[in-house]
C-alpha cells in the first residue's frame, strides 16, 4: 500500500485530507495510478467521515480528488481537474508550467484569464471571483482532451 492510499483509508480526517490535497496537485503517475483501483475503498472509508470546512465543504474536494483519479484512468489530460473545483489559481498553475496564461482583464476582484494547458493545448476562460475567499471558475473551450501516450 502507498503512504497516500494509507491516509485516505486512515479513519482520521486531516490524514484524508492531507492525501486529498496531494492527490489534487499530483501529476506523478507513480504517485496516482496505485490509488485507481483503489478508490471504490476509499469512497467505502471516508463515506461517513465527518471533513469538516466552512465556507466549502470540504467532502467536495474529496470527491474532486476521486474524480481526478478517474480522469487519469480515462486517459483525460490533467487540465479536466481544473473543471468543477475553484480553487486552481491561474497564476500559481502558470508558476508551475502547467497552463501558460495568454491574457487577462484588467486586474482586480472581477478579474478573467484566458488560460491554455500546456499539455494538450486546450484553452480555457477563467472567472476570479472573491466572496469570502478568492476562487476560479475554469470553462473549457471545447472537449477535454487526451493525455499524451504514458
Amino acid at each position: 500500500m502507498t503512504a497516500l492510499l494509507d491516509d485516505f483509508l486512515s479513519g482520521d480526517p486531516s490524514r484524508v485530507l492531507h492525501a486529498t490535497w496531494e492527490t489534487i496537485a499530483s501529476r506523478d503517475i507513480a504517485v496516482l495510478r496505485p490509488l485507481v483501483p483503489a478508490v471504490p475503498r476509499i469512497r467505502r472509508a471516508t463515506e461517513a467521515l465527518d471533513l469538516g470546512g466552512i465556507i466549502y465543504a470540504n467532502r467536495g474536494h474529496l470527491d474532486h480528488a476521486l474524480d481526478k483519479l478517474a480522469q487519469f484512468d480515462a486517459g483525460e489530460c490533467w487540465c479536466a481537474g481544473y473543471v468543477g473545483i475553484l480553487t486552481f489559481d491561474p497564476k500559481k498553475e502558470e508558476a508551475v508550467d502547467h497552463v501558460r496564461i495568454v491574457s487577462t482583464s484588467e486586474p482586480g476582484w472581477s478579474m478573467t484569464y484566458q488560460c491554455e494547458c500546456v499539455v494538450c493545448g486546450l484553452t480555457f476562460d477563467v472567472e476570479q471571483g472573491d466572496h469570502h475567499f478568492m476562487w476560479w471558475k475554469w470553462v473549457p473551450r471545447g472537449a477535454i482532451r487526451p493525455l499524451p501516450k504514458r
